[in-house]
């Protein structure tokens, strides 16, 4: 396989956290620019990175021959122009979620990537979680019975509004479009498409310019899944938690490490966090969980770009997330249920 050569558009938490340490020692990619107009980060660039070329204007990444993948880590305002400009120039994407704000731009992105036979990824990162990846295991091997409810949960302790993005008035903020791609792709990806969704925003905290708070509901045939995230976290409730009439699952506390950006010998965290299949009251097993591996994010995208995929799941689910996402804003403004379509 010929090396990815790669540019990073933004360096803020994202890029520099979650983008660039899985590329950097990569066998498979090589990042060649970081598209940064901000100082202090081409000085961070500069001094761990010098190998790298710093750029100020993204006109020059896409249309650089040498660049193969562009990664969209920047503000939400440019995602769609940012990641349509760039599949035009013959580029593949990786774009941070919350991608885009309408199944119509999605649809309208991906069928320009296959049309053209790039590789369009939405950063769904969190598929890797070790908690998730430890859910996905015991629904396959063990005996829940029928699933009566999943819960997902992002909360948070953060009683005062941090100065960022996430909390100004701007394209895709707030806690909704931060937080919930994440545990909606959960869903999607565990369970498929709701019928129906039923979703409200809050904005609990004095002073806030956007929403804090959402509450979501995922109907589906036999099952309900309730996925929200709050910003007053003080006595913690399970992460996760599956309902059966046979057994229970629960997790609680975020995965440690967060992210894992290299393979190990080590299959489980040692993070002692609570994870317990409850078959009856006080008949409890501890669950060991899995180790993250977010490094399979990257793996994949370059297994894809080497082979074009004739079946791209990934895409699917993303599409899902998009569409449940906007449905999800449709029913907070109507405070009413709403049905989703399917495909067939």
């Amino acid at each position: 396989m010929q090396k990815i050569i790669t540019a990073i558009v933004g360096y803020g938490m994202s890029g520099r956290i979650f983008h660039l340490p899985p590329l950097i020692h990569h066998p498979n990619y090589v990042i060649k620019s970081v598209v940064t107009r901000n100082p202090v980060n081409q000085n961070d660039l500069k001094k761990d990175y010098p190998e790298i070329k710093i750029v100020t204007d993204f006109q020059e990444i896409i249309e650089d021959p040498e660049i193969d993948l562009v990664i969209m880590a920047t503000s939400n305002d440019v995602h769609y122009q940012y990641t349509k400009d760039a599949l035009l120039h013959g580029k593949h994407v990786v774009c941070e979620k919350p991608f885009v704000d309408t199944y119509t731009k999605a649809k309208e992105l991906y069928d320009i990537a296959h049309e053209k036979k790039l590789i369009l990824r939405v950063f769904h990162n969190r598929q890797y979680d070790g908690d998730f990846l430890t859910i996905k295991r015991l629904l396959q091997t063990r005996d829940f019975g029928q699933i009566v409810s999943f819960t997902g949960r992002f909360d948070l302790y953060a009683p005062k509004i941090q100065e960022n993005w996430r909390f100004k008035q701007t394209v895709m903020s707030g806690i909704y479009y931060d937080l919930a791609p994440h545990i909606v792709h959960h869903a999607v990806e565990l369970f498929g498409l709701p019928n129906f969704v039923y979703n409200t925003l809050f904005d609990d905290r004095e002073g806030t310019e956007v929403d804090d708070h959402f509450e979501m509901v995922l109907y589906y045939d036999t099952m309900t899944v309730f996925l929200g995230s709050h910003m007053f976290d003080r006595d913690p409730k399970p992460r996760y938690e599956i309902v059966g009439t046979k057994a229970n699952y629960v997790k609680y506390g975020f995965d440690r490490p967060d992210v894992v950006n290299e393979p190990t010998d080590e299959v489980y965290q040692s993070s002692g966090l609570r994870s317990e299949f409850i078959t009856a009251p006080g008949q409890k097993q501890e669950i060991p969980l899995y180790l993250g591996e977010h490094y399979r994010f990257y793996d994949l995208m370059a297994h894809h770009i080497d082979e074009y995929p004739e079946e791209d799941l990934d895409k699917e689910r993303a599409l899902s997330v998009i569409l449940i996402m906007q449905l999800g804003l449709v029913s907070h403004q109507t405070k009413q249920m709403i049905k989703v379509p399917h495909k067939g």
